[in-house]
C-alpha cells in the first residue's frame, strides 16, 4: 500500500504577509468610481518575495445592492517554497466584477463573481472565475470581524490538472480609522493546487490591509 503522500502528492506548508491596498475612490458626485489596488506580497514572513500585484480600474454603481467593476492587472511571481517555479514570471490580466452588498441586521454581505481573462508567461492564454463570500459583523464601537472566503476556478479554454486552483479562507479584524479609512488585518489561510496536478500548498498568511473610499473631488474655479 502506498503512503498517503505518493497517492495524493505532497503539501508544501509556508509562512507569508500580505501587505494590501484597496480604494475605491467616488468621482464626483457621478455613479462612477477610480479603483486602485496594490498588493505586496512576501514569503518567508517578509523576507523574500511571493507576488507583486498591481491592479487598477473603473466601478459603476448601479444602486446600493449591485456595482460593476473591470480593469487590469499587472502580476510579478517570484519562485518560493520547497516546490518552486523554474523562475520568476510576468502575468497580465483583464477582469471584470458584479459585486452584491446586502446587510442582514448589523451584519454587512458582499458576493463577489470575477471573471479573469490571463496572459500567463510561455505565451499561454486562460480564463478563470472567483467567488468572493465575505461577512463583516461590528462588534464595539469602531471595530468589527470579518469572515471571508474565496475560490477559484479554472474555465475554457483551461490548461489545469484540477477544477480548483486556489482556495483562501480569511479571518480578519476590521478597525475605522478615519472617515474614509479602515484597516484590517488578521490570518488567511491560501491553498493552492499547483499546475502540476502533485502539489498542494498551505500557506499562512498574516494580512494587513487599508480599505479607502475617500472620494475625488472636483474643485470649481471662478
Amino acid at each position: 500500500m502506498g503512503s498517503i503522500s505518493s497517492v495524493f502528492g505532497q503539501t508544501d506548508t509556508n509562512v507569508h504577509a500580505w501587505g494590501q491596498y484597496f480604494g475605491d475612490h467616488p468621482i464626483g458626485t457621478s455613479r462612477w468610481a477610480a479603483h486602485l489596488e496594490g498588493q505586496w506580497r512576501r514569503d518567508d514572513f517578509v523576507n523574500k518575495w511571493q507576488n507583486l500585484l498591481i491592479r487598477p480600474g473603473v466601478n459603476f454603481k448601479i444602486n446600493k445592492t449591485f456595482d460593476l467593476t473591470a480593469g487590469y492587472g499587472f502580476v510579478e511571481s517570484y519562485p518560493y517554497g520547497s516546490f518552486p517555479a523554474k523562475s520568476r514570471g510576468t502575468e497580465h490580466r483583464l477582469f471584470q466584477d458584479l459585486n452584491v452588498r446586502l446587510k442582514f441586521g448589523r451584519v454587512k454581505l458582499q458576493n463577489r463573481f470575477r471573471s479573469e481573462n490571463r496572459w500567463l508567461p510561455g505565451s499561454l492564454y486562460e480564463n478563470r472565475f472567483r467567488y468572493l463570500a465575505r461577512a463583516t459583523m461590528p462588534v464595539h464601537g469602531k471595530t468589527g470581524l470579518v469572515f471571508a472566503n474565496e475560490f477559484f476556478m479554472p474555465t475554457p479554454p483551461e490548461h489545469f490538472p484540477r477544477r480548483f486552483d486556489q482556495n483562501r479562507v480569511m479571518f480578519l479584524i476590521s478597525r475605522q480609522l478615519l472617515p474614509h479609512l479602515r484597516l484590517e488585518t488578521g490570518y488567511m489561510l491560501q491553498t493552492v493546487w499547483q499546475r502540476n496536478g502533485r502539489i498542494r500548498e498551505d500557506n499562512h498568511t498574516l494580512i494587513v490591509a487599508l480599505w479607502s473610499d475617500q472620494p475625488i473631488k472636483f474643485s470649481s474655479v471662478h
